[in-house]
């Protein structure tokens, strides 16, 4: 590829003469520990650093062919862009061959729900006879091949690099979780979805947004016609509401109250699942789905909506709805041999958290027990927060640890303990194993068991060290040991 179809279509508001646009170009690179010949370095100014001060590094050093930056960089062969994030989103798409030029995409995004609700329109797309590519916190998935991720929205390369190999492989659909930091970080820049979904937003990644009118604007990003066609909303919620009278682009709302669009009527809850009749515009789909909770009905509205509006048929998503089984991680269910059933759950905020529990506490027939920590060097408002979701919500409630990272767990804990109106009923179990171990064991006749923080996650982060540990897998060694 030359340099000149490299940058097409990035805002270049000059550049050097010597850059020789009709230079071969063989990769990319934003990371000076990588850059190499034939390889431009793309320099940007982030949140903690500026890469700028590697860029004369990788031209001298490294033998760059030339470096793409926010400002000139003397004695360096420079193209300067407006915006360097965005510059390297472009040149991604570019250098793996607009792979996403084809495809039907859809993009959702929210603070819960994101991961079922991609997991559901999956579903649905291949029960209307797509290929779909499935992009999001449990990895890219594509032709029964899985690539794990370290972040819910990969970086613009990992993106467009899944894609391309996507592609290749025959997808002509892509559904994609779209996080507020792959937003604010133009991450997935040069796709413009054919519909975004918006499911909720409650408090979360405050450590990173500060503020929620911060979080909520990088999020209303996706609703403008840089990032998308058309937005299916969510308006049981006052973010939501929002979302509706600001959206730059066309948008259809859904949700369980008065005045939406797309509704649902007639429904049942239980253990084994949902039945419902979703109200369209078209007509009514009956659904039936094993997902459990008035959440999930929620994201079962956010799948069928945004389905509706990629114009598949009523029967493809009644269908797609049915055959969806589970998602990893999302109230992953677990019988113990007296009659208790534990849940798996990736519920990580308080609002998820609450959420949940209420769901559960439909059913319940005697204690709910609920085990839960706090992630380290991440959002410290919220653990109060979920200290208060899960004593009000449960009988006994078990603290542990939660992917403490590098801070102290001491203070981890003490944030969450201040949350509790009765901290001494609390159970401080800072072993996450021995506090599963307790859970289970505890857990009578139709007891309901909640574990939740980490869903699907099989690793846990202590210091720097990342170490295997699943949820899922401590539960099924209690039960063998029953």
């Amino acid at each position: 590829m030359k340099a000149s179809q490299l940058l097409d279509g990035l805002e270049i508001k000059g550049f050097d003469l010597d850059v020789d646009f009709e230079a071969e170009i063989k990769d990319i690179s934003f990371d000076n520990r990588d850059t190499k010949k034939k390889c431009p370095f793309f320099a940007f100014k982030g949140t903690h650093f500026d890469s700028h001060s590697f860029a004369k590094e990788a031209y001298e050093v490294k033998k760059a062919p030339f470096v793409v930056a926010e400002r000139p960089i003397e004695g360096v062969p420079t193209v300067v862009v407006e915006d360097g994030r965005q510059a390297i989103a472009l040149a991604c798409r570019n250098l793996f061959l607009r792979p996403d030029e084809d495809m039907l995409k859809v993009a959702v995004t929210g603070t819960n729900g994101k991961t079922t609700t991609t997991y559901i329109i999956e579903s649905i797309m291949k029960e209307a006879g797509m290929k779909p590519v499935r992009i999001g916190t449990t990895g890219v998935a594509y032709a029964g091949q899985t690539i794990d991720l370290d972040s819910t929205t990969p970086s613009p390369y990992e993106y467009y690099k899944a894609l391309r190999a996507a592609a290749d492989a025959g997808c002509n659909a892509m559904v994609m979780e779209v996080s507020s930091h792959a937003l604010d970080q133009h991450r997935v820049y040069g796709t413009v979805f054919d519909v975004a979904a918006f499911t909720n937003l409650t408090g979360d990644h405050l450590d990173y947004h500060k503020t929620m009118d911060e979080y909520f604007n990088a999020k209303k990003r996706l609703f403008t016609p840089v990032y998308s066609k058309v937005g299916v909303i969510n308006t049981d919620h006052e973010f939501g509401k929002r979302l509706a009278k600001e959206s730059e682009v066309d948008k259809v709302t859904f949700g369980l109250g008065p005045k939406t669009d797309i509704g649902a009527e007639d429904i049942w809850f239980g253990l084994d699942g949902i039945r419902a009749k979703l109200n369209c515009p078209a007509g009514r789909i009956e659904i039936d789905s094993r997902l459990v909770g008035l959440h999930n009905l929620e994201n079962l509205l956010a799948a069928a909506s945004a389905c509706i509006m990629l114009g598949i048929d009523s029967g493809h998503i009644r269908e797609g709805i049915a055959k969806m089984v589970n998602v990893p991680g999302r109230l992953e269910k677990f019988k113990k041999p007296n009659g208790a059933f534990i849940f798996v759950d990736y519920a990580h905020t308080d609002d998820a958290l609450i959420n949940v529990l209420s769901a559960l506490g439909n059913f319940r027939e005697n204690r709910i027990i609920t085990v839960f920590g706090c992630g380290g060097d991440r959002d410290r408002t919220k653990r109060p927060r979920m200290a208060k979701a899960a004593e009000r919500n449960s009988d006994v409630v078990i603290v542990t640890s939660d992917n403490p990272r590098t801070e102290d767990p001491k203070q981890i804990f003490g944030d969450i303990l201040q949350g509790f109106e009765n901290a001494e009923n609390v159970i401080l179990t800072p072993d996450r194993r021995h506090a599963i171990q307790q859970a289970v064991a505890m857990a009578q006749d139709k007891d309901i068991v909640l574990i939740a923080g980490k869903g699907h996650e099989d690793y846990m982060i202590i210091g720097r060290d990342k170490i295997h540990f699943d949820d899922r897998e401590e539960v099924k060694k209690c039960l063998e040991a029953e």
